[in-house]
């Protein structure tokens, strides 16, 4: 009995076997098939149950697990059909002393790829590149998986571009190597054996990665008949054939923001199959329009190429078939040739040719009925329950599939939909990263690079260490959210290396990261403005503070919000140059500091310049919680205007007195600037732009102190008008020097006083008189002596001129001359002559100077009554008129001139109109009169208009 139980347990003449490989001695009696359940499909792998039986009860079940198995399904014609994989699940059912089910799951490579979750950075490589890395690496540290698995990529590595960057996100390497596939239009299938067929010693299976359904191999059972169910047949055969067609989009519309161009990447892509005249009038409406992640393709072709992907997708969904045989040798991602069947064979080769896209194998194997019986009542004790296929004594293996297929050519494009493709992504924080030492790392667009914290070094050594060197080559360019950001303005602080970041996503794609905020932390702990004081404490001070590049030094804006204390500060630690507003304290530590001070304060220790191109307004004028315009300023407008009119009352008595007239073109200039000093700004506008004085004002309605330690300049290329309505006065400790290049006048209204308290008072004329002139008396007054010392001394007095010296006299007038004396007379000479009588009359003063005249900007007239050597019209009554208007009244001098003052250049001429009526015109020739012309103004005649004989003639 126990021997024939042993035989039945022989796997030589079953149809369904397990191959172990190396291990095919040790386990081929170990384990036998009783029954499979098994499915395998194209990006979906291999994944199924076994179920078996052992006469061991003892069976180590960890000693399963990894090790690769090939389940071998004989065919039709004798030969083993493998299905290739790797045990990850071992289950004991019941025994009954000498029979014992066990049940194994066989999957895929992918499926061991499923088990390890991970996060990973690839830089700058495209997908194939990501695929072969992240496959080999396996094989490398896996010696259970290297003899268990093989991969190929059957891609056109052309048209996949290397990418900046592509994340694995806290998902499976099987997760992340199907996403990248589906995006990229990428199938993948297995396929028992290695990729190159080369023998092994273990049951291998290979993963293989394609882009192209024509390069599909052809199936083992190549041509597969169709039998109906009830025909008899001499092979295995195909016996349900179910066409079936799906409504599917029409078209596909992406969009991609692309930030680098400033424009959106668009590709729509038209479908080709036919759905029927409803179908396709439904299709039209069934748009696949997605908004991708921005810059979502590397190239405009790139994105067309990934849009294709996505129709080809839908058509895939719109045509198959559904199928059920016995054929063992069909599997997923080989085609084969449909032959019998009454439709399809009515079509062109290529059109009956099918390339299975799934496949459901289920089979029971050809043991005794006796046997099967036992198994099924340990498989019910065990509680496992599946439907297997019925089994009489003597029969042969049971064995059925299911299948669906499609038309080789169709394409077999992945579906991708990144609403269910992509791994949730959460925020997380990264380290920013710099190139050889930089603290401020950035691109052209002000990206930076980041380090993500806590990935594995072993998993980036194939890329040299980029994702974990703490480097520049950690990451792509990362772009940083900014609360203002435009066309070259905006609101940029580059975060700095070292900083922690904090990251999240766009659209949710991991490989589309963005800095969303920058965290405090340990190493980089709150600011401390001015380098003082730290939290809880400074919980009231609030600002901007930067750190100069590799030094300490900083930059702030810093706000003090502390109740009652309100301040702001705008700071640069360089020559420690502050703007300071507010209530102003020395720098808070723990909140705290002593105050300095209430209002605004502008301080530095190097230059410090204030420079207006319309004008600069240094006011202590009150402008209550700054209420009003910028520029109020009646104040000072009412002030320089008084001080215009005291200018003006007191040159017009200057000139009256003959002590020069006073320029009030300056002053007059400045008090207009101040007037419209804001014309054409937005609180004048308008004003025609006239306002805006380049000027200076300084007013202080409590006094203006300027002082120096050293030397003051108080200078003007023009005027310089210094007015007050008080007094003016000048203390000047040592020496007061005034020097003058033209010409000085000095006029008080009520008199002026001259003293020297100590040293002599010295009154010079070097070039030209002194004349010292009064309307009543000039007193001559000394202590001991009063010395006229002069080649000539001429004493002149129209009416009387007296000496006294001591008790004697000596009085001249026109009645004649009186000495007194009542001492001695004595006089000295070497003769005496008396000749009778004569008289002298005395001569008048000197009139204006030309230069005097220029100075005053004046105009002096002669008038005579004949041009040459006429009579002086002295002490003549005349009326002025320039023009029409009559400008002056008054009476010639003794020399019969008159002086017109306030000339206005480009005035041409005069009228004197005298008391007789007579009228004279006076014309005007600007920059003085010529030699001939002077001699024609004195009367002097040209013969024929010759200069020369006009010469000749005033010559004598």
């Amino acid at each position: 009995m126990l021997r024939a139980f042993v035989g039945a347990l022989d796997q030589n003449n079953r149809a369904i076997r397990f191959h172990w490989g190396r291990h095919q001695d040790a386990l081929a009696h170990v384990l036998v098939p009783q029954s499979i359940d098994l499915t395998e499909g194209l990006c979906v792998g291999i994944e199924g149950h076994l179920t078996c039986l052992s006469s061991r009860p003892d069976l180590p079940l960890s000693a399963f697990l990894g090790l690769p198995l090939s389940v071998q399904l004989m065919t039709d014609r004798g030969k083993p059909y493998p299905i290739n994989g790797i045990i990850t699940d071992v289950r004991a059912g019941q025994s009954d002393g000498s029979l014992t089910c066990v049940q194994l799951t066989l999957r895929d490579a992918m499926s061991i790829l499923d088990q390890r979750i991970n996060s990973r950075t690839f830089r700058s490589m495209s997908v194939p590149d990501i695929l072969e890395t992240l496959l080999h690496e396996w094989q490398q540290r896996s010696s259970a998986l290297a003899q268990a698995f093989d991969f190929e990529l059957v891609l056109d590595r052309n048209q996949y571009p290397k990418r900046e960057q592509t994340r694995q996100a806290g998902e499976s390497d099987a997760a992340f190597i199907r996403r990248l596939c589906r995006r990229d239009g990428i199938f993948w299938y297995t396929r028992a054996g290695k990729h190159d067929g080369a023998a092994a010693d273990t049951p291998v299976h290979t993963l293989v990665f394609c882009d192209d359904p024509t390069k599909l191999p052809q199936a083992a059972a190549g041509h597969v008949p169709y039998h109906r169910g009830t025909q008899s047949r001499e092979r295995d055969s195909v016996t349900l054939w179910s066409a079936a067609r799906a409504l599917t989009p029409g078209s596909v519309r992406r969009a991609s923001w692309d930030y680098k161009t400033g424009r959106i990447a668009q590709s729509e892509q038209e479908t080709i199959v036919d759905q029927g005249e409803a179908g396709n009038d439904l299709a039209k409406l069934l748009a696949d329009s997605v908004i991708d992640v921005p810059h979502a393709a590397d190239s405009d072709a790139d994105h067309e190429r990934l849009a294709k992907a996505r129709i080809l997708a839908h058509e895939h969904r719109a045509e198959c078939v559904h199928a059920s045989s016995d054929v063992r040798d069909v599997s997923p991602g080989f085609w084969f040739t449909l032959a019998g069947h009454p439709e399809v064979d009515t079509r062109p080769e290529e059109q009956r040719q099918f390339v299975v896209t799934s496949l459901h194998h289920r089979a029971t194997n050809n043991f005794s009925k006796a046997l099967d019986e036992r198994a099924q009542v340990l498989f019910a004790a065990s509680r496992w329950s599946f439907d297997a296929l019925p089994v009489e004594e003597g029969a042969g293996v049971r064995y059925e599939n299911t299948f669906v297929c499609v038309r080789r050519g169709v394409p077999l494009t992945p579906a991708y939909d990144p609403r269910v493709d992509l791994p949730p992504v959460h925020p997380f924080t990264a380290k920013v990263v710099g190139h050889d030492g930089e603290e401020v790392h950035c691109d052209e667009l002000g990206r930076i690079k980041v380090q993500i914290l806590g990935l594995r070094a072993d998993d980036h050594a194939h890329a040299q260490g980029a994702g974990t060197s703490g480097t520049e080559r950690d990451s792509a360019w990362v772009r940083w959210v900014s609360p203002w950001a435009g066309p070259n303005y905006g609101m940029d602080m580059l975060p700095r290396a070292g900083m922690e970041v904090l990251i999240d996503h766009l659209h949710g794609d991991p490989d589309k990261m963005v800095v969303t905020g920058v965290l405090h932390g340990g190493p980089n702990m709150p600011t401390t403005f001015s380098h003082t004081g730290s939290l809880p404490g400074n919980r009231y001070l609030s600002g901007i503070k930067t750190k100069e590049v590799k030094a300490d030094r900083y930059n702030q804006l810093r706000f003090d919000d502390t109740p009652g204390q309100i301040s702001s500060q705008l700071a640069s630690e360089h020559t420690y140059t502050q703007l300071n507003l507010g209530y102003l304290t020395e720098p808070r530590n723990d909140g705290k500091g002593a105050p300095r001070g209430d209002g605004l304060e502008a301080r530095t220790d190097a230059q410090a310049v204030i420079r207006a191109a319309k004008g600069v307004y240094v006011t202590a004028q009150q402008q209550g919680r700054a209420e009003g315009k910028m520029l109020e300023r009646t104040a000072l407008q009412t002030l320089i205007e008084q001080l215009q009119e005291l200018v003006r009352n007191l040159g017009d008595a200057s000139a009256a007195n003959d002590a020069d007239n006073t320029d009030l073109a300056r002053i007059e200039k400045i008090t207009s600037q101040i007037k419209g000093w804001d014309a054409g700004s937005n609180v004048d506008q308008g004003g025609g732009g006239s306002g805006g004085a380049p000027m200076v004002a300084i007013e202080g309605p409590a006094g203006v102190t300027v002082v120096s330690q050293d030397a003051m300049v108080l200078g003007a290329q023009t005027n310089i008008d210094a007015v007050s309505a008080g007094n003016t006065q000048i203390s000047v400790g040592r020496r007061l020097l005034m020097r003058v290049g033209d010409w000085m006048s000095a006029f008080a209204a009520k008199g002026m006083t001259l003293v020297t308290a100590d040293g002599k008072l010295r009154i010079e004329a070097h070039k030209e008189d002194v004349v010292v002139k009064a309307a009543k008396r000039i007193i001559l007054e000394a202590g001991e002596e009063i010395v006229f010392r002069s080649p000539k001394v001429n004493t002149q007095a129209s009416d009387e001129a007296s000496i006294n010296g001591g008790s004697s006299y000596s009085q001249w007038n026109g009645g004649g001359v009186v000495h007194g004396t009542s001492g001695v007379w004595r006089e000295h000479a070497a003769s005496h002559s008396l000749v009778g009588p004569d008289n002298k009359p005395v001569k008048a003063p000197d009139p204006l100077t030309f230069k005097e005249l220029e100075q005053q900007d004046s105009l002096a007239v002669v008038l005579r009554s004949h041009p040459n050597d006429g009579r002086p019209l002295a002490y003549e009554p005349y009326t002025l008129y320039k023009g029409a208007a009559k400008i002056a009244d008054g009476v010639t001098d003794e020399h019969g001139q008159l002086i017109i003052a306030n000339h206005q250049k480009g005035t041409s001429s005069y009228t004197v109109k005298l008391h007789n009526g007579h009228e004279i015109e006076v014309p005007v020739m600007e920059g003085g009169l010529s030699d001939d012309d002077q001699l024609a103004a004195q009367g002097w005649r040209a013969v024929d208009g010759d200069p020369e004989s006009r010469q000749r003639h005033a010559q004598g």
